[in-house]
């Protein structure tokens, strides 16, 4: 008798066990800009109102970019948007 109840426990335990590996997680994702997209879409933005090309606004939106990404960089300044 103690064999059938050690079984059926060990039958139980082993199927709880077995079904705890196919709980699908659901993970979010977060999308964070950081303050070198916003200061490149601003010059762009600039450069578009004050009458450049798309192509000069452009280049000077990497430019920019580039530029700010260096900055932060060389101080170890934070990317992202408080």
């Amino acid at each position: 008798m103690k064999k059938v109840f050690f079984s059926a426990v060990a039958l139980v335990t082993f199927s709880f066990a077995g079904m705890a590996n196919e709980i699908e997680e659901k993970k979010d994702v977060l999308i964070v800009r950081n303050n070198c997209d916003v200061f490149a879409d601003g010059v762009y933005n600039n450069q578009i109102n004050d009458g450049c090309s798309v192509e000069e606004a452009h280049e000077a939106s990497v430019g920019a970019y580039n530029d700010c990404i260096d900055l932060h960089n060389k101080y170890n300044i934070s990317l992202t948007e408080a």
